[in-house]
C-alpha cells in the first residue's frame, strides 16, 4: 500500500525523551505569564466601562438586539443597515444577554473568556505535538501578550472573531490529537463550520488541515471535503431559514480592494513583532520536511498568505492577521522547547537556554509601548473620564428630539435610538451603487434627523471618505450646524433648531 492511501497514525508521534527543566526555566516561564496577565489587566477592566471601544461594537450591539426583536438579519438584500456576518455570533449574544440584561458586556466578556481559552487551545496544540507541558506553558502565555499588546483595541471588544478562534483551534487540535478517521474529520469539518458561522473569514485553519490531507492522503483529503460539504450546506441553510433569504447576498457585499495595501499594510502593522514572524520564518525553513511540525508549518504560511491577501480590502483591521498571530504563538512554543533540547555546544550555556525564550518575550515589549497601555496605572485612570465624556455626548444625542444618524454607533445605541444607518457598509453600497444616497440626503435636508454625530467636523473629513459618502457630508455641512464638540465627537443639529 503506497503512502498517500495510509492513515497518517504517525504523523505526530511524540519524542521519546523529555526536555530537563532548570530552575532558570521555570523562572522564564514565569515571567512570560506574569507579563500575559499584566497585559490583560488593561483590556479586562476596559471591558467593564461602557464607552466605545471600536467602531464595530454598536454595530454587534444593534444586530444583536434584531434578533431579540425578531428582525430578520438578512431580509433585504441592500439596506441601510446590512449585516455582511454570519448569524451564530449575534444570536449567541442575544441568548447570554437575557442573563446579564447588558448586551455590550455580554460581548466583551464572551471575547474575553473566548481569548483565554485560545491561549489554553494554543497550548495544548504545542503539548500534544512535543509531549512537553513546559513549552504549551510559554505558547499559551506568549499568544495572551501578543494579543493584549499589538491587539489591544481588540481584546474585550465585541467582535466575535475571537470567539470563533476557539472552535478553529478546536478543530485544529483534534486534527492533531486523533488518526483522521471519517467520524474525526466529521468532527474537525463541524467545529470549522461553527466558527465559520461565527466570523468567516478565518480560512486558513482549514485550508492548513486539507493541504496536509492532501500531503499524506489524497483519499482523506477527498473524504473531508465530502463530509464538509452537507454540514456546510445546512449551515447556510440555517442562516437563511432564521436569518433571512439574502444571507449569502450579503457576506459577499462588494469591497474595494488593492494589492498595494495589502503588502504594505503588512508592514505597517506588524512591524512592532517583526522578530517574531522573522524567528518563524526561520523554524518554518528549518522544519518543512518533519513530518511531525508539517501541520504547523502549512498553518503558519498559509495564515501569513491567507492575511496578507485579505489585508488589501478597505475597512480592514488588525484582526484580519490573527489567524498568524496564533501560528506565531505556537511557533514560539516549539522554538522554546527546541531550544531547551539542544544538544549542541550551547545546549548547557544559560545564554542560550534562557536568552532565547527571554528575548522573544521582550520583543512584545515593543509592541507594549506602542499600545498606549505601557503605562498601566495612568491607562486605567483616565478610563474614568473617557466614560463621562463618552457619557456627556451621549447624553446630548438623546436630548435630541427624532432619529439620529452616529459614526460611532454605541453612541446611538446608549442615547436610545432607533438603527438607521450603518456609515461603513452604506458607503461601500453606495459607491459601488447599489444603494441610493439621495435618500438619506433627503432625510437631512428635511432635518429628519435631530442630531448627526461624527468622530470629527465634516468639513475637515478626507475626501472619499470610508463611512460617508461626500454627499451626505456636503448636506450636512449645508443643513446642519455643530451643537455640541469635543476631542473625539462633533455633533450636529438642524441649523432651524438653533
Amino acid at each position: 500500500m503506497s503512502i498517500k492511501n495510509q492513515i497518517p497514525t504517525q504523523t505526530y508521534r511524540l519524542p521519546e525523551n523529555a526536555v530537563a527543566m532548570e530552575t532558570g526555566d521555570w523562572l522564564v516561564l514565569g515571567g512570560i505569564a506574569l507579563f500575559g496577565a499584566v497585559t490583560l489587566i488593561c483590556p479586562m477592566v476596559r471591558a467593564f466601562y461602557h464607552f466605545q471601544i471600536n467602531y464595530v461594537e454598536g454595530w454587534d450591539v444593534y444586530n444583536a438586539l434584531k434578533v431579540t426583536e425578531h428582525i430578520p438579519l438578512y431580509g433585504e438584500k441592500y439596506g441601510w443597515t446590512t449585516v455582511n456576518y454570519p448569524a451564530l455570533s449575534f444570536y449567541v449574544s442575544a441568548c447570554l444577554s437575557h442573563f446579564t440584561h447588558n448586551y455590550l458586556l455580554t460581548m466583551r466578556l464572551l471575547s474575553l473568556i473566548s481569548l483565554c481559552v485560545s491561549c489554553f487551545l494554543v497550548g495544548l496544540v504545542v503539548r500534544k505535538l512535543t509531549g512537553e507541558w513546559p513549552a504549551a506553558f510559554f505558547a499559551g502565555f506568549f499568544c495572551l501578550g501578543l494579543f493584549c499588546t499589538h491587539a489591544t483595541g481588540y481584546v474585550g471588544m465585541t467582535d466575535p472573531q475571537i470567539f470563533a478562534q476557539v472552535f478553529f483551534l478546536g478543530g485544529l487540535l483534534l486534527y492533531v490529537s486523533r488518526p483522521p478517521t471519517i467520524a474525526c474529520m466529521a468532527a474537525i469539518a463541524l467545529l470549522f463550520i461553527l466558527g465559520g458561522n461565527i466570523k468567516h473569514n478565518l480560512i486558513e485553519f482549514p485550508l492548513a488541515v486539507f493541504i496536509d490531507l492532501l500531503i499524506v492522503s489524497r483519499r482523506r483529503a477527498v473524504q473531508f471535503v465530502m463530509v464538509a460539504i452537507p454540514l456546510a450546506a445546512t449551515a447556510i441553510a440555517l442562516n437563511i431559514k432564521y436569518g433571512g433569504p439574502f444571507f449569502i447576498s450579503s457576506l459577499l457585499h462588494p469591497r474595494s480592494y488593492s494589492v498595494l495595501d495589502a503588502f504594505g499594510d503588512f508592514f505597517d502593522t506588524n512591524g512592532a513583532i517583526l522578530l517574531p514572524y522573522i524567528v518563524a520564518i526561520i523554524w518554518v525553513v528549518g522544519n518543512r520536511k518533519d513530518a511531525r511540525r508539517r501541520l504547523i508549518c502549512i498553518f503558519f504560511l498559509v495564515s501569513l498568505f491567507v492575511d496578507m491577501v485579505f489585508s488589501g480590502g478597505i475597512g480592514i483591521a488588525i484582526n484580519i492577521y490573527f489567524g498568524s498571530f496564533l501560528a506565531l504563538s505556537i511557533i514560539m512554543g516549539f522554538v522554546v522547547h527546541d531550544v531547551w533540547r539542544t544538544a549542541g555546544p550551547f545546549a548547557h550555556r544559560n545564554l542560550w537556554r534562557r536568552g532565547v525564550p527571554i528575548v522573544l518575550s521582550a520583543s512584545l515589549f515593543l509592541a507594549l509601548f506602542l499600545s498606549g497601555y505601557s503605562r498601566i496605572l495612568n491607562a486605567l485612570a483616565k478610563m474614568p473620564d473617557e466614560q463621562r465624556q463618552f457619557d456627556s455626548e451621549t447624553s446630548f444625542i438623546g436630548a435630541q428630539p427624532g432619529l439620529a444618524m452616529c459614526e460611532m454607533l454605541l453612541h446611538c445605541y446608549d442615547a436610545g435610538k432607533e438603527y438607521v444607518f450603518d456609515p461603513f457598509n452604506s458607503t461601500r453600497l453606495v459607491q459601488f451603487h447599489k444603494l441610493d444616497v439621495s435618500e438619506i440626503v433627503g432625510k437631512i435636508e428635511t432635518h429628519q434627523f435631530g442630531a448627526i454625530q461624527l468622530d470629527t467636523p465634516g468639513v475637515t473629513r478626507k475626501r472619499p471618505n470610508q463611512r460617508f459618502p461626500d454627499e451626505i457630508l456636503d448636506a450636512v455641512n449645508q443643513y446642519y450646524v455643530v451643537g455640541y464638540d469635543d476631542a473625539k465627537c462633533v455633533v450636529y443639529v438642524p441649523k432651524a433648531a438653533q
